[in-house]
């Protein structure tokens, strides 16, 4: 873990605590649990969904249902469940057809299974297949 910092000294400028702070979350945010660092680089679409399914807030009906908007949780995609975000991201048959490939959340966080080396005429790339997953996934 990093220092600790004492916004108090005289020896640190606003700028200087700013980047002190910023450098400090950028590490916590590498913790395993936290998306390891992986989901702060993705495309904004794919980090939201993700975020709204992994807290079940959001643009998901069973949350709409929940705070009172609308009177039922069902899932617009199978109509089967209620569409919670452990629904949308691991059970719906609509993550079939953009191809999902785990079961459980632990399964997803694994970067060196859903990571996946392409080769174009640049050269080599990393393709995270989690992210290419939530930006598939409407929630709209």
């Amino acid at each position: 873990m990093a220092t600790q910092l004492d916004p108090e000294d005289p020896q640190i400028t606003e700028g200087g605590l700013k980047q002190a702070w910023s450098k400090m979350r950028e590490e916590e945010s590498r913790v395993k649990g936290t998306g390891m660092g992986r989901v702060v680089r993705w495309k904004r679409k794919a980090r939201v969904t993700y975020v709204q399914c992994r807290t079940g807030k959001g643009n998901l009906q069973a949350w709409h249902h929940k705070i009172g908007n609308i009177g039922n949780p069902e899932c617009r995609k199978c109509g089967k469940y209620a569409e919670t975000g452990k629904h949308v991201a691991l059970v719906c048959t609509h993550g079939e057809d953009v191809r999902r490939r785990w079961s459980t959340w632990e399964d997803m966080d694994d970067r060196a299974t859903w990571a996946k080396k392409e080769k174009d005429e640049q050269g080599f790339y990393t393709v995270d297949l989690v992210e290419t997953f939530f930006s598939k996934i409407d929630l709209g």
